[in-house]
């Protein structure tokens, strides 16, 4: 899917908007596997405490639960180019002018792609005082002009291992 257009309005959401299925290469077959909630969780609210790898290629699976810290629980910061949870490789990563370009799934890459082939960036209703969005908090190589064309053959690129 190539897209292009003219403006481009922040959404306003966060990187947990797309953590909810992450793209890892499996540690077991180095080929694309899945972290998603642990569909056996006992309780609706323990989404983000539990989480499941699944490789549909070799069939490896394995569990990841939120640490103990006293009466709650420590949940991981998302961020990349590594998955927060397992701390695997993000399947969607790759060089651009010696940075990592990364995206957790294909509807965060189809987000970067809207924001990079963008002419018009436009922000997005304010969220609160004490966090920023996703598109926000991205760097300032990513946001120069000067390196459109870069980002859009990286996303071009991992786009194809999508396929």
């Amino acid at each position: 899917m190539r897209t292009s257009g003219l403006r481009f309005r922040d959404p306003s959401a966060g990187l947990a908007r797309f953590a909810d299925d992450i793209l890892v290469g499996c540690p077991a077959c180095a080929g694309p596997a899945s972290v998603r909630a642990d569909p056996d969780a006992d309780r609706p609210d323990a989404t983000w405490l539990r989480r499941r790898l699944i490789c549909a290629g070799c069939g490896h699976t394995a569990e990841w639960d939120a640490p103990r810290h006293g009466a709650g629980r420590l949940l991981p910061h998302l961020t990349g180019p590594d998955d927060p949870y397992f701390g695997l490789p993000l399947w969607l990563r790759t060089d651009v002018r010696r940075h990592v370009l990364w995206a957790y799934n294909a509807r965060h890459l189809t987000l970067l792609e809207q924001y990079v082939t963008a002419e018009l960036r436009e922000r997005g209703p304010a969220v609160s005082c004490c966090s920023m969005t996703m598109i926000e908090q991205l760097p300032a190589w990513m946001k120069a002009a000067k390196h459109r064309p870069d980002l859009l053959r990286a996303i071009h690129r991992l786009q194809d291992r999508l396929l």
